[in-house]
């Protein structure tokens, strides 16, 4: 029954506006003045404008000042009673004011002089002399003049390449009136369709408890999911009109203070958005799940405020700040270039594309991101939240605050168009306005000049709204600059530029969601002088000569460091020997830390000790097997001890031997005849002679006290 209503409303309303409004253009908007003479179309689309002799350019916003030194124009001989242009060729125009004669390069934007000098074609000195003037407007111009009440202030007229119709008046500036243009139709607050696209989610049942619905979602089982007062979440049967509350069973659901919507992804799956959070709500078991994308939207904001899914299964979220998509694996994006990013409300259309209402206006969405503007009749004003609905006939209304209404078909306003082409407008170079012809060429520039803003335009003046711009810059950067503003003008600014050959590129897309082709600007920074190859080159040389002299200068001074370094580690190497062999002839403890002077023959003298050790009463134990046990060969063996105490191995084990005979004199009362035999001595007689060759005293002398060695 609603949809029959909805029908019966858009047959009633009236139907959407298709009346082309007219709009001034005045000194507030560039003009010197607003006495226009002359208005004429140049090729590449801009409108030159003649201001009763002061000149002017549309930059797609505004217009710019031509600089025109007076001194360039010839002098009539004779006074002309009225303004006037001709054509010589497709570049060169040629100006006419009562007294002046000047000459104008369209391609260059620029006056130029000689005049003189260039009368010699017949046409244009019948065109000087007031002969020739200007094309005459046609019936249906005069109509439309006559028609907006113009007519006793009017001076030229002339249709743009859009077919908009620029009427150039005595004292008031420019009147635009751009070519037929649907716009949207504004409802009033009593229009009923306001309330019916207020209550579009709602769901007027009975058996509920007491408590606003704050939205009634249709389920695929056939139940609806109902928020009733901000915080109850429930299941509403239509069969029975029972209504289930989930707030008992899921507490969680009590932590979110709002709930703002809800949006099913599959037969089991619903998403339920909130003004601090989102979830997915299993309906058929009833548990939640994190919503997967939450991590980079609160990023941004924790406030949803709408959710739609697409044709495709696509979900858009539109937040408080920012609009985002998902595919079905919930990977996510933030889109730019939106009007505002303050989604109120999300919407499909009758062909499946996105649009948004915004806290400043209507934006589509896919598949190109379109601002609605003034010129679409659509005000940049606050949408209501979630207040929009599709009618049977493919319109698509929203509410605004103030409990008013917007109804268009988006047919009707976004529209095919030719490709337009992007012309650069005007340059700045260190915060200094530039004339127009500098960016008609290659702009060489000095190294300090590298401070640049390029304006640039499609000269979109009946849509400006829809048009946006992405920009780079080669080769500093790959990826695009995208710029919407929506008032038909863009800026591309680079700060200190380092010296060097740069490609600037522009493109521009309207309402068919494809790029242009790239309008390119070439850039050469110069290197100061002491930046050029040559100065390089010289750097180069004096650096690598001045560098291999302090490589050479650190050679010799690391050389003679490395042979001082050297000499000391010989001497305390020897100081150390020295150290190391006195404490093992002076002591009767043999540890082999302290008599080697690095880890690698500490550990092999070590190694000596145990076996020497362990066969010490062993008289058989000789050197070939000590060589054998520590697997190095009796010849290695030999050259570690010479290194290490300057003796041979078998004076190391007669001096272990020895040593170990010495203490068991001091520490025990063993007969000496069994200290030989204990120590490897196969003779007492051997035993005495040894012992007393290394200790001075026999062992009886040595066991008596009279021995001089330390312990």
């Amino acid at each position: 029954m609603k949809n029959s209503f909805i029908c019966l409303l858009i047959l009633l309303t009236s139907s959407i506006s298709c009346k082309a409004v007219q709009k001034f253009w005045t000194v507030a908007d560039g003009l010197p003045t607003g006495e226009v003479q002359q208005i004429i179309k140049l090729p590449n689309g801009q409108m030159l404008i003649d201001c009763d002799g002061v000149y002017c350019l549309s930059n797609g916003r505004a217009f710019d000042i031509i600089e025109c030194d007076f001194s360039l124009g010839y002098t009539l001989p004779h006074y002309v009673n009225q303004y006037g242009h001709i054509w010589e060729g497709d570049s060169l125009l040629w100006l006419r004011s009562f007294h002046k004669l000047f000459l104008f390069d369209a391609k260059k934007r620029v006056f130029i002089g000689n005049i003189e000098q260039r009368l010699g074609d017949e046409q244009i000195r019948k065109f000087a002399a007031g002969a020739i003037g200007s094309p005459q407007v046609g019936e249906d111009i005069k109509a439309t003049i006559e028609r907006i009440g113009l007519i006793s202030s009017f001076r030229t007229a002339v249709h743009d390449f859009q077919n908009g119709l620029w009427i150039g008046t005595r004292n008031r500036g420019i009147c635009y009136i751009p070519p037929k243009h649907y716009k949207a139709h504004t409802l009033r607050s009593d229009d009923p369709m306001i309330q019916i696209a207020r209550n579009m989610s709602n769901y007027e049942g009975q058996g509920l408890p007491d408590g606003r619905i704050n939205f009634a979602q249709p389920l695929p089982d056939g139940r609806y999911l109902i928020c009733l007062s901000y915080s109850t979440l429930g299941y509403l049967d239509p069969d029975n009109g029972v209504f289930t509350s989930l707030n008992k069973t899921l507490p969680t659901l009590d932590t979110y203070r709002h709930f703002v919507g809800a949006c099913p992804v599959d037969s089991q799956s619903t998403i339920v958005y909130t003004q601090n959070g989102a979830f997915i709500l299993n309906i058929e078991v009833d548990t939640l799940q994190p919503f997967a994308p939450a991590d980079e939207i609160e990023r941004y904001t924790e406030k949803y405020n709408c959710m739609v899914k697409d044709t495709k299964g696509n979900l858009w979220i539109g937040t408080q700040n920012g609009l985002f998509s998902t595919d079905s694996s919930f990977n996510i994006k933030r889109v730019e270039g939106l009007v505002n990013n303050c989604i109120r409300s999300l919407i499909l259309d009758a062909q499946g594309r996105i649009w948004a209402g915004t806290s400043c206006g209507i934006s589509r969405i896919t598949p190109t991101v379109v601002n609605l503007g003034e010129e679409d009749g659509v005000p940049q004003t606050m949408m209501m939240e979630r207040a929009t609905m599709l009618t049977n006939d493919g319109s698509l209304v929203f509410i605004m605050e103030g409990n008013r209404g917007l109804l268009f078909h988006p047919d009707s306003l976004i529209i095919d168009k030719a490709e337009l082409p992007i012309i650069i407008t005007g340059l700045r170079i260190n915060n200094q306005a530039q004339p127009c012809s500098m960016v008609s060429q290659p702009l060489n520039l000095r190294f300090e000049n590298n401070s640049l803003s390029f304006q640039f335009s499609t000269l979109d003046y009946a849509s400006p709204s829809h048009t946006q711009y992405r920009y780079r810059l080669l080769p500093l950067e790959k990826e695009w600059n995208t710029c919407i503003n929506g008032n038909g003008q863009a800026e591309a600014v680079y700060n200190a530029l380092q010296p060097g050959s740069y490609v600037l590129e522009i493109q521009a897309c309207t309402d068919t969601g494809k790029w242009s082709n790239a309008t390119r600007q070439a850039i050469t920074i110069r290197p100061p002088m002491w930046l050029t190859w040559w100065a390089k080159l010289l750097y180069t040389t004096i650096g690598v000569t001045i560098l291999l002299a302090i490589i050479s200068i650190g050679l010799r001074k690391k050389r003679e460091r490395m042979e001082r370094e050297n000499d000391e580690r010989v001497n305390r190497l020897f100081e150390l020997r020295d150290k190391a062999r006195h404490q093992f002839a002076q002591s009767l403890h043999i540890e082999g830390k302290d008599i080697t002077v690095n880890s690698e023959e500490e550990k092999m003298v070590n190694l000596l000790m145990k076996y020497i050790t362990i066969n010490l009463d062993n008289a058989e134990y000789n050197v070939e097997l000590l060589a054998a046990d520590i697997g190095m060969s009796r010849t290695s063996l030999y050259k570690k001890m010479q290194q290490i105490l300057g003796i041979t191995p078998s004076d190391f084990m007669r001096a272990v031997r020895l040593k170990q005979a010495a203490k068991m004199l001091a520490e025990t009362t063993m007969p000496i005849n069994q200290i030989a035999s204990a120590v490897g001595f196969q003779t007492s007689r051997n035993f005495s002679q040894n012992f007393k060759q290394m200790f001075g005293l026999t062992p009886k002398e040595y066991r008596s006290g009279r021995r001089v060695h330390t312990e």
